[in-house]
Parts: C-alpha cells; sequence; structure tokens
C-alpha cells in the first residue's frame, strides 16, 4: 500500500501549517488533547440523559459517563470500548462486517445484524437515532462525552431502546480559533492521524471540522495468498456549525461521513472440516484463515442533521432535530475458511433513513416538562447470497419500510425539599412493509432457477405500542439521592424474511418485543464530594423475545411431522435481574473509577420444535459477572509539564455470544490488562503517549459461527497484544 502512511504525518503537518498561517498563539493555553490535568471534579459531571443539562449525581437513573479526556487517554478508538468503564453492558464489533456494532446491556440486544431485525439497544450520535447497527460502530473522534443509559429508555428515546441507550455527544464549536492534531503508530503496521479545527466566523457564528483516518496491517495473514487478514483502512469526517441569527434562536449544523474499506475479519477454524478432501489441520493462530473469498468488507455510512433551539420566554425552549441518513454495506463472510465452496455468503445492505422531533420545554418552579412529537421514515434491505457444498447458490432479497410516529410527555416536578416526582409517557404508531423474495438457483450467475421460489410475497402489518415510566426520587441530604421508578420498552416489530412455503404459518409478522422495568438506586457522595459511589438493583420482565427457532413441519400430509424447518417468531419470555455498583474517586492527582455488575438471564419459555426448551436455553451476551476499574495518576515535573500514568483492568465470566449457547463457541471468563504514560509539555501543546493494550495477551472470543451440519467451528477473537506511540499538538 505505497503512500498510505503518510497520512497520519500530513494531518499533522497540516495542523501546524494553520497554525503558522494564524501568527502568535491564542493567549491561555488550550485544552489538552489527552489526559488531562487533575482539575477533575465530580460534581460538574454534566448529562443529558433526560434530554436536558443535569448533574450526573442529580439524575434518578443508572448512567455510565466518559469524558472525552477519560476516552483518549484509555486508548479507546470506537465506542466499543465502553464495555470496560459499563456494569453489564457488552458492546463489541459484530461478527464478520466492519463498522457494524452488536451491543446488549442487561442482557438485552440483537446478535445477528440482519436488515429484518432491529437492535435492543438505541445508539444516538447527537441527538439523532441510528437506526441500524450498521455504521452505527462509532469511532471516538472529537467527542464531548458518551452516557451510557440502561435500562428502558421508551418514554424518552422511543422504540428500540428496551435494554438501554447510548450516546454519543460530539464537542461544540468554540469562540476561539484552536485545534488539535496527531499522529500514531503502532504493532502491525498501525498508521492513524487524526485532525480537530475551530474556526469561529465572527460572533454568530463558529464552526468546527474534525477529520480521522486509521489504516492497520493486519494481525494475521490468509495461509493461501498471504494477504494480511482484519487490516483496517478507515476515514471518518465530521463537521459542525453552530449560528445564532438571534439572542434566543441557536441553530445547531452537523454532517458526518464514514468510509471504511477494512479487510475481513480473521476467523480461527478450530476443527477438521469433514467435507474438506485434503483434511487440513485447523487454522495456527488466532486471526489466520485460509478462505479462498474476496477481501472486502465495505462500508459508506453518514447523514446530516439541523437542530434548531428557540427561548421565547425564561421559563419555554422549542427544539427541532432534522436528520437524514444513509448507508451501504458490501461483505463475504466464507464460513469454512478454506479455499472451499463449503460455505460463502455474500451480503449487501441499505438503508436510509429520515426523522423529525419536535420538543417543547418548560422549566420553572421546580418543574420541568417536555412535550414531543416524533417522526420517523425508514427503508432498509439486503441480499444475500449463499453458497454451500454444491454449485447451486440461494439468493434471500427482501426489504422493510417502516413509517412511525410517536407522541410523548415527561414530566418531573419537586415535593417540597427533598422529594422529586418522575412522570412520563409516550405512545408508538408504526407501520411495517416487506417485499420477499428467496430463490435457489442452479448457478453462481443466477441464470437458472431451481424451482418456484420458496419465499415471494408482500406484506404490510401495523403495530401500537404505549411506554410509560414513573419514579420517585428522595434527597435526605445534600449528597445522597435515592430513587425508584418503574418503566417500560420496546423493541420493533417485524417480519421472517426467511419463510418456506412447505410450511405456510412460517410467513408472518413478528410482534413486538417489550421489557417492563423495576429500578431502585442509590448516588452518594463522600469525603467532601471527592468521592461518589452509585447502586442500582434492577428486575427486567421480558416478553415476546424475537427468536430463530425449528418448527415441526409435515412433508407428506399424512397429519405426522416429519421434518424440522426454522422459523423467526415471537418464541420466548425471560427474567433479567441483578445489581450494578460505580465508583468514581478523586483524591489531588490520583483518579481511580470503577464498576462491578451481576447479571441473572433466564427464559421462562423457549418454544420451538421441540416444545418448551427453557432448561437448555439461555441469554446470548449476558454474562453473570462484569467488572472494570481504571487508575490515573498525574505527576506535576519539577522542570515544568507533567506526566499522567494509567492502568486499566476489565473482567468478564463465562457467556455464549451467539442465542444457540453452542459451548464450544463459549468463552470462559477473562481478563485484559491495559497501562500508558502520557508527557503533556509546560504549555499543554505537546503531547507525547505510549500505551499498551492487552498485555497479557489475553485469548478471547467475541464471537463465532457453529453449524455443525456443514462441519464449522470457527472463533472471532479480540485484538491481542498492541503498543502504539502517539504525538499530539494542541494550538
Amino acid at each position: 500500500m505505497p503512500g498510505r502512511p503518510t497520512r497520519a504525518a500530513w494531518m499533522l503537518c497540516a495542523a501546524a501549517a494553520v497554525h503558522d498561517a494564524r501568527g502568535a498563539e491564542p493567549s491561555g493555553p488550550p485544552a489538552a488533547p489527552a489526559a488531562g490535568p487533575a482539575a477533575f471534579e465530580l460534581d460538574t459531571i454534566v448529562v443529558t440523559a433526560r434530554r436536558r443539562a443535569e448533574v450526573l449525581s442529580d439524575v434518578p437513573m443508572a448512567v455510565t459517563v466518559a469524558d472525552g479526556e477519560e476516552l483518549e487517554s484509555r486508548g479507546a478508538e470506537t465506542i466499543a470500548a465502553l464495555g470496560a468503564i459499563t456494569p453489564n453492558l457488552t458492546v463489541y464489533p459484530a461478527r464478520a462486517f466492519n463498522g457494524t456494532v452488536t451491543a446488549f446491556i442487561r442482557g438485552i440486544g440483537q446478535s445477528d445484524p440482519i436488515w429484518s431485525v432491529e437492535p435492543g439497544v438505541g445508539v444516538y450520535l447527537d441527538d439523532v437515532y441510528l437506526a441500524r447497527p450498521q455504521g452505527a460502530l462509532l469511532e471516538l473522534i472529537d467527542v464531548d462525552r458518551v452516557e451510557v443509559l440502561r435500562g428502558p429508555q421508551g418514554t424518552l428515546y422511543g422504540k428500540n431502546t428496551l435494554g438501554g441507550a447510548i450516546k454519543y455527544v460530539s464537542r461544540e464549536p468554540e469562540a476561539e480559533f484552536s485545534g488539535s492534531a496527531s499522529a500514531t503508530i503502532g504493532r502491525y503496521g498501525r498508521r492513524d492521524g487524526r485532525l480537530v479545527v475551530n474556526l469561529p466566523a465572527g460572533d454568530r457564528l463558529r464552526t468546527r471540522v474534525a477529520l480521522a483516518s486509521f489504516e492497520r496491517d493486519g494481525y494475521g495473514r490468509n495461509i493461501v495468498t498471504g494477504t494480511h487478514v482484519s487490516a483496517r483502512d478507515a476515514v471518518v469526517a465530521r463537521a459542525t456549525a453552530l449560528w445564532r441569527p438571534a439572542d434566543d434562536v441557536e441553530v445547531r449544523l452537523a454532517w458526518d461521513r464514514t468510509l471504511d474499506q477494512s479487510g475481513a475479519q480473521g476467523f480461527r477454524r478450530r476443527t477438521v472440516n469433514p467435507f474438506d478432501p485434503a483434511r487440513t489441520p485447523p487454522d495456527p493462530g488466532r486471526h489466520d484463515v485460509r478462505s479462498n473469498a474476496p477481501d472486502l468488507q465495505d462500508l459508506e455510512a453518514g447523514g446530516a442533521s439541523a437542530t434548531v433551539d428557540w427561548s421565547p420566554g425564561a421559563a419555554w425552549t422549542l427544539r427541532a432535530i432534522s436528520a437524514y441518513r444513509s448507508g451501504e454495506s458490501l461483505g463475504y463472510v466464507d464460513f469454512d475458511t478454506l479455499p472451499l465452496n463449503i460455505s460463502t455468503l455474500r451480503r449487501r445492505f441499505e438503508d436510509r433513513q429520515a426523522s423529525q422531533e419536535f420538543q417543547l420545554h418548560w422549566n420553572a418552579g421546580g418543574t420541568h416538562a417536555v412535550a414531543g412529537l416524533y417522526l420517523f421514515d425508514a427503508d432498509s434491505g439486503g441480499v444475500g447470497t449463499n453458497s454451500s457444498r454444491s454449485p447451486s447458490v440461494s439468493v434471500t432479497r427482501s426489504t422493510i419500510e417502516t413509517r412511525s410516529a410517536a407522541l410523548y410527555g415527561h414530566l418531573t416536578r419537586a415535593l417540597g425539599d427533598a422529594w422529586e416526582l418522575d412522570l412520563g409517557l409516550r405512545y408508538t404508531v408504526e407501520r411495517k412493509a416487506t417485499d420477499v423474495f428467496n430463490q435457489a438457483y442452479a448457478d453462481a450467475g443466477l441464470a437458472v432457477p431451481l424451482g418456484a421460489p420458496s419465499a415471494d410475497y408482500a406484506a404490510a402489518r401495523w403495530f401500537r405500542s404505549p411506554s410509560p415510566r414513573v419514579g420517585l426520587a428522595w434527597r435526605p441530604m445534600a449528597a445522597t439521592t435515592l430513587y425508584a421508578h418503574a418503566s417500560r420498552g420496546f423493541k420493533g416489530g417485524s417480519f421472517n424474511i426467511v419463510p418456506n412455503p412447505r410450511a405456510p404459518g412460517t410467513v408472518h409478522a413478528v410482534d413486538d418485543e417489550t421489557v417492563t422495568a423495576v429500578e431502585l438506586g442509590a448516588k452518594t457522595a463522600w469525603w467532601d464530594g471527592r468521592a461518589q459511589l452509585d447502586l442500582a438493583l434492577f428486575h427486567n420482565t421480558y416478553r415476546d423475545i424475537q427468536l430463530s427457532v425449528f418448527v415441526n413441519h409435515d412433508t407428506d400430509g399424512d397429519g405426522v411431522d416429519d421434518s424440522l424447518l426454522r422459523d423467526f417468531r415471537n418464541a420466548g419470555d425471560g427474567t433479567t435481574r441483578g445489581a450494578e455498583l460505580e465508583w468514581r474517586v478523586f483524591a489531588g492527582r490520583l483518579r481511580w473509577t470503577g464498576h462491578v455488575g451481576y447479571l441473572d438471564a433466564a427464559y421462562d419459555r423457549y418454544e420451538d420444535a421441540s416444545g418448551d426448551l427453557r432448561p437448555s436455553r439461555g441469554f446470548a451476551n449476558a454474562p453473570r459477572w462484569t467488572a472494570g476499574s481504571g487508575v490515573l495518576v498525574d505527576v506535576p515535573l519539577r522542570r515544568g509539564g507533567r506526566l499522567a500514568w494509567r492502568v486499566d483492568g476489565r473482567y468478564q465470566s463465562r457467556s455464549w455470544p451467539t442465542p444457540d449457547l453452542n459451548d464450544a463457541l463459549a468463552q470462559d471468563g477473562y481478563a485484559v490488562w491495559s497501562a500508558g504514560v502520557a508527557w503533556t509539555s509546560p504549555r499543554e501543546r505537546w503531547q507525547l503517549a505510549l500505551r499498551g493494550d492487552n498485555l497479557a495477551d489475553a485469548s478471547y472470543r467475541t464471537t463465532g459461527f457453529a453449524f455443525p451440519t456443514l462441519g464449522i467451528l470457527t472463533d472471532h477473537y479480540g485484538p491481542p497484544r498492541t503498543v502504539s506511540l502517539t504525538v499530539s499538538y494542541a494550538f
């Protein structure tokens, strides 16, 4: 890849050129680009979990927040890093598809990123909902903070937040010219570059641009072709403008684009495939393959939004959020990882969405109320071409159209000096329509059909769902908040896009999933506010869980079921319950954060062709224990500047990445440790940071594939030990 390593250097040089063009340095030291100084104050962490700015310790719900400096000092690259700082959160890149997120909160989420199934954890980019997991593995570029809201958020955030929500909040344009640039080199040929420029254009208009490039040679190799496996090649651009046409009006414009042309992820084959004449032994490394499929995993996604705030009076604010997003992705999955035609899948996804939200806020006399209207219009679809052990191929082609509208209201009212009442209700009406065509062909060119289509139908259905919330908070003293609340969330219904004509019952709609949650919690401060301890206990009643299961079928019409067919239906109910503990301690130059999460998730009902399989089935991505801790020590140097040392660790107990609970894919408990040191110059212009991740080179699988009938058992592992060096310059 000649010439490509110059991207990071170009960004650094561009930053210096912009600074030189300005002449003298701006007055006052700019913010540090990474591990920040010991000016962190626990009692000023601000979040917008309830659609308004509040101090974190006053929000009566389970929220984890990490600011941009914290994430940068941890070496975080995408929102997948949030799993190290959040209890009962499992988040990682989806198997086989770049830029696609798999996220579970308290055992609730989505395993397969197929276009007909919606996520259970909502991802928001500056208050804009990302409807599909493709393109939702957001790069942490110029981020102000990320908030993880645990538990159903249906009242204020709508459908598909029954597990919770992840809110990405970008940094706002500032009044002074400023910026930063950084370049990173590291193991496996890592070459990253970032550039952020803040450009005010008068008193009324401010703009901000962030660019980033990510490159890596790969963690493994294709043993047959010699090419890199799990290589990275992505470019991200984001731009924001803040315009104040009048004193009571603010307009925020945002645009972003991601182009990811990274290579296919490596899957380690763990068995000898019985359909392999050469009896090729298992792959030697965690990221090595012997695939003959094209090394193609392309993703292009992005969008634009406009947020208008008008404050006609001291107590009133009217907000309008208009947004449009689109994305395309194309990739191959060679399940057998061999240069054979045992099982290969080619998938192409396309999606577009337009949303419009109106909010009316009122805040006076200890009462805050918000009323809203949310409109959503989206189309998503895809084509999957599967080839298995023969020249013939099967093609799944379908689209899902979604038209949705929701009205909601939320009221928070102070009851005296110590009590607060929290009430909310949202009502969603949604229409979904699908067009499905599944056909087998005798040739790869799709010229010779094999019989009649296995599915060829169109259908539409209306879905309606309320999302209420009621809560009560008590503040017996200034440093303590006790709360209890009950809420309901839902994940949108859909259709089975892989029905079988031999079983007419498989052609059907799938109802909404619902979660009714009860949460008790406490938020406390100690040692004059230098330490905070948060505790949450929760109980979720999970109903109409959407599952892919087997059903009985009578093939010859004699009244006796003699075969099994796969169906996608509301086949389960379950209960998840647990506890979460988080702490934040700040003592002089030391910052200590950590968490422990406990989760007990079990099915109350799980039905397929064998009846109720509840005793032998369990939740995917629901480890019983999660824990993490990080220590940052900021040390001033005698001759100026400072050193910031940090150590981070996380632990996850035994879990299964896929709903079939195949023990061969189960991941036993493991721990990952990382550490870093950063030097910052006296005027906080320059920073040099050395970081090592997964220092013990822990081998842990995040997901995998197990298809016994095709002799397929493959694992996808997390990154190996890596070391990186970053130089940053702030201007």
